[in-house]
This record gives structure tokens, C-alpha cells and sequence, in this order.
């Protein structure tokens, strides 16, 4: 695939991700959250500023992957974005949506899982630059494990 094409594929793929759960953010003022967040949450204006840029670095990568010649390696690799970034809007619907905070944790769990997979072909297929913009989103994602965590055994 050539460059524009990939990147814009990429990117409106990013905007979609995005944009799909964004209805379920309107519990974030309610007093269920409020209640159930953990100690450790940043304050709310964080969370666009984190993952609008996680979602272009996650862009970039993919819009790389696309580039790729055609392999099975490069098979494995989009179907892994494609299960990660899935479990990346279930995450939204099941924790902020639904209120599942243990279906939620399991997700969060499985999406750490898919994206060290993410790592692992990204390592073997592509330059090291492109590992290295992955390597916030593992982070970022290991930060809301912890913030999913904390709020598993909260009653209110």
C-alpha cells in the first residue's frame, strides 16, 4: 500500500475508534464514577490530551504495518491492531457504559496482552522508531490497569 493510503486508512480508522464510545463518557461526572475512581486518577482534562496523542502514535504505526509487502507476519500484525483496538472500545463500553468494572479489568488485561504481541511483531517487521511510539500506549495502558484496579471492590 502506498503511503497516503495508509495513513489515511490509518487515521480514519483512529477517528473511528475514537469517536464510537464517546457516549459513554458521560459518566464521568456522575456520582457512580466519582465514587469508584481511583485515588490515583489524573484530573479529566488528561484523558483527551492522552489518548488523542496515543491515538496518532497508534496511527503512525498501523499507517507503517499497511506499508509492509504482504507477508504473513503482516497478517498476524493487522489482526493483533484489530483485536487490540477492539478491546479498546469494549474497555469503554464495558467499564463507563455498562459499569462493569470487572468486565472492564478483564478487557484491559487481554488488551496489555495483544498489544506486548503488538511489540513483539512490530520488533521483528518494522524499524525500532516505530516500537518506540508504541511503547507510551503500553504504559498508558498499564497506568489504567491499575486505575481499573483500584476501583474493582469500591461499593457505592
Amino acid at each position: 500500500m502506498n503511503k497516503i493510503n495508509a495513513y489515511v486508512y490509518s487515521f480514519i480508522i483512529m477517528i473511528i475508534i475514537a469517536a464510537a464510545p464517546s457516549n459513554t463518557m458521560k459518566s464521568i461526572n456522575t456520582p457512580w464514577y466519582q465514587c469508584i475512581k481511583s485515588d490515583l486518577t489524573p484530573p479529566n482534562y488528561v484523558f483527551p490530551i492522552a489518548w488523542t496523542t496515543l491515538y496518532i502514535l497508534i496511527g503512525i504505526s498501523l499507517a507503517q504495518t499497511l506499508m509492509l509487502p504482504d507477508s504473513p507476519q503482516k497478517n498476524t500484525l493487522l489482526q493483533l491492531y484489530a483485536i487490540n483496538l477492539l478491546l479498546n472500545m469494549a474497555w469503554s463500553f464495558a467499564y463507563f457504559g455498562n459499569k462493569n468494572v470487572n468486565l472492564a479489568f478483564l478487557i484491559i488485561i487481554c488488551m496489555i496482552v495483544s498489544l506486548i504481541y503488538i511489540l513483539q511483531y512490530t520488533k521483528m517487521l518494522l524499524p525500532q522508531w516505530v516500537f518506540n511510539i508504541l511503547v507510551p500506549y503500553l504504559l498508558w495502558i498499564s497506568f489504567a490497569t491499575v486505575l481499573n484496579y483500584g476501583s474493582l471492590n469500591k461499593k457505592c
